[in-house]
């Protein structure tokens, strides 16, 4: 999550800098830049708050966590653990 979070970070900063440099352009290019700097920020700040929102969920209702069968925030895990794994890998021996 933190790396998450940095990259979060690091693509704020960049919006601003694109921002900085859209307006010492002039005409279409100022509009065109100013609108893609403003995208870059906005996802920049709700992609933060869309992983904690998910934390959350997932943490309070492990069936809610679509992207996998167990929820990886609680620290929970079913059939992919490595005790599993490892017990089919020596059902073949």
């Amino acid at each position: 999550m933190t790396h998450g979070i940095v990259a979060y970070l690091i693509s704020l900063a960049v919006g601003y800098w694109v921002l900085t440099l859209a307006s010492r352009e002039k005409g279409n290019n100022q509009k065109i830049g100013k609108v893609i700097a403003w995208v870059i920020i906005v996802a920049s700040l709700c992609g933060p708050l869309c992983m904690v929102c998910s934390r959350m969920r997932c943490a309070s209702h492990p069936e809610a966590c679509s992207y996998s069968s167990n929820c990886p925030w609680t620290g929970h895990h079913g059939v992919m653990d490595g005790k599993d794994m490892m017990e089919d890998k020596d059902k073949s021996k």
